[in-house]
């Protein structure tokens, strides 16, 4: 095969990579933000699908074509392109950084003011094919496919990014239908609304491709006007103009005046220090495994500084060596004694452990790795699997391989548990719950807590992607850290940390606890500036050793209950099924949406509620809420969702919690997640336990599996309506606050207020609408999505709603001030100065 030139229309995937990252109306956008604030969907994507290329595909030579603003065609016609929808924002504000991403690469950029990038390409493309190379496009342009011949394959994305297909010939004709000479022509005559190229008016898909299937090309066809049908004669004889036009509009240039040198787009010719650097500064640290690949598999030189196509000189940055950092493997006495009295005369340890499992309440420990202050750190093994069989004792430790012995635990722990527990020594170190938890079911229980990295990140950024210490190095620190799965590997290839060699596992632990104390100094200027510190001291910190006390002690489970209740579940499931089957007219599997849409919209004929809402097999949904909009339809629809909730109810909790029950001391133990929100709010997970029902009295059931220890209760408290007190107060709304101070049950003052009676007249109805009135305009709530959750008409929700403000005109003031101060300065904050970002305003 000959040499094969890669060439990418840089506008066309940076349009494809931004909609598969962000969504396709942009609305995962957000997702994709530095912590400074800027949009990265589009380049992130870009920067994948380069690697992809160079680690997959291996070009011999690579060049990236970029349109430059108004061409010829828009001089030919004003409306051409008309119909597009306008760049997003977000997009527009990444198309610089792509280009400053591909001179990073060193690959050239191809640009000729006043032509697009279709005729840059197609021009190249025959310069390239000329010399003898073989050429493939890589594209989401259809308009490209006339270029592809014996030697220019064209590349063309799919819906999804990972479903591009490469079109020889005999593909495109398949495709349109024409050959890829026609391309042209067919377009001419039946026009492009995506490019807005007019067409012949009335000449449809089916005729072009008759014609053009008689006669080859469009002057062809008008060559033979007069032995074409009456009707198809006269539709192009007025149309001659705009044929002419559209031709002109669809053509590609392909004798542009640029040049590519060859040496340059050689793909070898690559500096991934250049690279690297930028995916810093962007936080791409997902792609740093990719780059280094596709480097060792290049082997790329350093280059020359070079200009780029466009004269421009491209600045190569490089990376700073991390500092070394001297690890000691503490295994014998003597060096577990010096380390007892370097951590007795420091005032701050960071610690970490290696364990054999991510849940501390299965796992036994492996490891502890410390710090005391940067450049050096020590590791303790205790659990590695190579260990000198039997009963462990000082005197036991392997002298013929020094390099594998160990201490016995409870020797180590004891000598740590004086620094470990000495109020003046502040403890410090990385998800510092799941360590300190770790430690605690060994008896030793480190105190104070004084400094999570994690939680500051957190702090800063609530939003981070970077809350895993070994993102946040990479990007706070310019440190590149091994990750565990260079250690323990992964999938079933997996091992445990106690089977790998301690020589390997110290200096990736020792790292672990060194590099919180190197990121300290870094976070604590953060937290400062974005008035965060004190927030992290009185609040944060602390409840890292309260929500660690409440894992470790668990909740206990009434098993006998939850298999008696599994039972009569199943059995009205069963129940149910049959009523269903009967129903419908026939059994089928309630479990598919598929067979359960079949079976209510066609076999029931039953009106979807959104005709546009279709599942990816092409079938109307079945989700909960459109099932939910069919209740009362037809009664297997009550029955369905009765099922559904049975069985949601049954694999959730019923047959799942006494699954969760650590053998260990019998009881479930939840994981409180501190970060697990942009909000500040806990999440319970593994298993979730905030999240029991209460809705129904099948799902209040639930609770009555949880129960106390002989001797104990379980208590259970609740603040009245707090959320509408921190507002009534936050708000400074003299009406909520008076009513309150009356001790007044807000929900009725406030329906009594709206509808206009007296507080005893008003009725459960009307408190039941204040109530959603009161909880859901303060987070947001439309008229819309009041009318949505109680009986209220869409018009009736907005007189509530315009009325609830007359009555409570701080509140509506304090809502529009929030989201003016949004807009303005970039944030909203909580009494405590929690701060929620939001950097796309």
């Amino acid at each position: 095969m000959p040499p094969t030139l890669y060439l990418i229309d840089g506008h066309a995937l940076a349009y494809r990579t931004y909609f598969a990252l962000s969504g396709p109306a942009g609305g995962n956008a957000d997702r994709w933000l530095t912590k400074a604030g800027e949009p990265t969907a589009g380049v992130y994507g870009f920067a994948s699908v380069l690697l992809r290329l160079l680690d997959q595909e291996t070009p011999d030579y690579l060049a990236v074509a970029f349109d430059t603003g108004k061409t010829f065609r828009d001089q030919l016609f004003k409306e051409y392109k008309g119909t597009r929808a306008k760049m997003p924002d977000d997009l527009r504000a990444q198309i610089e950084r792509i280009r400053q991403l591909v001179d990073s690469f060193n690959i050239p950029r191809l640009e000729v003011e006043g032509f697009e990038a279709d005729d840059v390409l197609g021009s190249v493309a025959r310069q390239a094919s000329a010399l003898g190379l073989g050429v493939k496009i890589i594209t989401g342009d259809r308009d490209l496919l006339q270029l592809v011949d014996e030697r220019i394959v064209v590349s063309l994305a799919g819906s999804k990014l990972s479903e591009s297909r490469d079109f020889t010939p005999e593909d495109v004709k398949a495709y349109l239908g024409v050959r890829p000479e026609q391309v042209v022509d067919y377009k001419a005559l039946v026009g492009d609304t995506s490019d807005n190229i007019p067409g012949v008016p009335g000449v449809g898909e089916k005729t072009a491709l008759s014609l053009l299937e008689t006669y080859p090309t469009l002057d062809e066809i008008y060559a033979h006007l007069a032995e074409l049908p009456n009707r198809v004669r006269t539709k192009l004889e007025t149309g001659r103009d705009l044929a002419e036009l559209s031709r002109k509009l669809a053509t590609i240039v392909t004798d542009v005046k640029v040049s590519l040198d060859l040496d340059q787009a050689r793909t070898s010719v690559f500096e991934p220090a250049a690279v690297e650097s930028m995916f810093r500064e962007l936080e791409f640290r997902s792609l740093m495994d990719r780059l280094h690949a596709v480097e060792k598999k290049l082997q790329p030189h350093e280059a020359p500084q070079q200009l780029s196509l466009m004269g421009e000189e491209i600045t190569r940055v490089g990376i700073p060596a991390p500092a070394a950092l001297t690890v000691h493997i503490v295994n014998t006495p003597e060096a577990l004694s010096e380390l007892s009295d370097a951590l007795k005369a420091t005032s701050i340890i960071a610690f970490d452990t290696e364990s054999t499992s991510i849940d501390p309440l299965r796992a036994d420990l492996v490891g502890i790795s410390l710090a005391v202050h940067t450049g050096e750190a020590y590791y303790i093994p205790v659990g590695h699997h190579r260990q000198p069989q039997g009963q462990l004792t000082i005197e036991a430790i392997a002298s013929d391989k020094p390099e594998e012995a160990q201490l016995p635990l409870q020797t180590v722990l004891d000598a740590l548990r004086g620094p470990f527990t000495d109020p003046k020594i502040g403890k410090v170190g990385h998800n510092l719950k799941y360590d300190a938890l770790m430690l605690s079911c060994y008896g030793l229980t480190p105190t104070p807590l004084t400094f999570d990295t994690m939680l500051a990140e957190w702090l800063v950024d609530p939003a981070s992607r970077n809350l895993g210490l070994k993102n946040l190095a990479w990007v706070r620190l310019g440190r590149e850290m091994t990750h565990i799965e260079a250690l323990i590997g992964k999938g079933k290839n997996q091992r445990s940390m106690a089977d790998v060699d301690i020589a390997e596992v110290a200096p990736y632990a020792a790292a672990d606890a060194e590099t919180v104390l190197a990121l300290m100094p870094t976070m604590q200027k953060e937290l400062t500036s974005h008035h965060a510190d004190r927030l992290l001291q009185e609040l944060e910190m602390p409840l890292v050793s309260i929500l660690a006390s409440m894992e470790e002690h668990g909740i206990a489970l009434d098993v006998p209950f939850f298999r008696k209740f599994g039972n009569e579940l199943r059995q009205r499931m069963g129940e149910l099924e049959n009523q269903i089957y009967e129903l419908a007219g026939g059994a089928f599997n309630i479990n598919s949406t598929q067979q359960l849409s079949a079976v209510l919209f066609e076999r029931l004929r039953l009106e979807p509620p959104d005709r546009r809402k279709r599942t990816a097999s092409g079938h109307f949904s079945t989700s909960a809420d459109v099932l939910d909009e069919l209740r009362g339809k037809h009664p297997v629809v009550d029955a369905v969702l009765e099922y559904r909730e049975l069985a949601k109810l049954k694999s959730t909790y019923v047959d799942a919690l006494p699954e969760q029950i650590n053998p260990r001391d019998g009881r479930v133990h939840t994981s409180y997640n501190q970060t697990g929100s942009v909000t500040g709010r806990l999440a319970s997970q593994d298993p979730n336990l905030q999240n029991i029902p209460t809705r129904t009295d099948l799902g209040r059931q639930v609770r009555q599996g949880f129960v106390a220890d002989p001797g104990n209760v379980l208590l259970s408290v609740d603040y009245s309506q707090i959320e509408l007190r921190i507002v009534a107060h936050m708000a400074g709304d003299e009406a909520m606050l008076a009513a309150f101070r009356a001790g007044q049950d807000i929900h009725a003052t406030t329906a009594a207020a709206i509808y206009g009676v007296s507080l005893d007249q008003v009725t459960r109805e009307q408190r039941r609408h204040a109530k959603a009135i009161n909880f859901g305009l303060i987070y947001g709530m439309s008229s819309f999505g009041l009318s949505r959750s109680t009986d209220l008409t869409l018009g009736e929700a907005e007189n509530f709603v315009k009325a609830y403000f007359e009555r409570f005109p701080g509140v509506k003031s304090y809502l529009d001030g929030m989201r003016r101060q949004a807009a303005t300065q970039g944030y909203v904050e909580t009494l405590l100065g929690r701060r929620r970002y939001f950097p796309g305003l």
